[in-house]
């Protein structure tokens, strides 16, 4: 019982610790975006993936931790949906852009 209390409060020191430098990750790719022309958006996109990944990573080992193997199945077969579903826009524009490409 106090295991889970546990490694949620080891996740969130991690996280905390983790936070400085993902504020210089943040800044380079803003600076990334300005120079090399990448969307913004795509870049949020990309911040909304990972970070429903690494939650889904973290919940569905909690739950095999647990004993649960059957949750985190469960757990991971919907952040991959998810993460498919959040990514679509993106898929979008490179479909469009290779027909656009392989049309000329």
């Amino acid at each position: 019982m106090y295991v889970t209390f546990v490694q949620i409060g080891l996740i969130v020191a991690v996280i905390l610790a983790v936070l400085p430098q993902a504020k210089a990750l943040t800044e380079t790719l803003s600076t990334l975006t300005s120079v090399q022309g990448i969307s913004e958006q795509s870049i949020k996109i990309m911040f909304k993936v990972f970070g429903v990944l690494t939650v889904g990573g973290v919940v569905s080992g909690i739950c095999r931790d647990n004993g649960e193997n059957a949750i985190a199945d469960v757990v991971e077969i919907a952040v991959k949906v998810i993460s498919v579903s959040c990514a679509l826009p993106v898929f979008t524009a490179v479909i469009t852009l290779a027909t656009s490409f392989f049309n000329r």
